[in-house]
């Protein structure tokens, strides 16, 4: 059995803000993109809030969790989780001291 060998794709990321907006479009190139696996779909298609998936070969639209814990831009992202991990990091330190004061029997007064 060959193996079938298929390129990169090529095509650039198109985005939709929403549901509708994509089914819109959807409708417009159903049989191309019923033709296309979901995860070619997923590389070419962003859906605010969703991913495509496929049930019993029918195209639909599942909820991303991920997307709804972090709904900051990419670029302000980075900033705000750098903040959280220096604040992690800062409690982290000092729940570890307090635990070292507690084994040494040192207490504050």
């Amino acid at each position: 059995m060959d193996l079938k060998i298929i390129g990169p794709i090529k095509k650039p990321l198109k985005e939709f803000e929403s549901p509708d907006e994509f089914n819109l479009y959807y409708h417009k190139h159903k049989e191309e993109m019923d033709s296309e696996t979901t995860h070619s779909l997923n590389k070419k298609f962003k859906i605010d809030g969703f991913r495509i998936t496929k049930i019993k070969g029918v195209l639909c639209l599942k909820k991303d969790v991920q997307k709804d814990v972090h709904k900051v831009k990419k670029e302000n992202n980075e900033v705000i989780e750098e903040e959280n991990i220096l604040e992690r990091l800062q409690k982290l330190e000092k729940a570890v001291n307090e635990i070292i004061d507690v084994l040494n029997g040192v207490t504050k007064e």
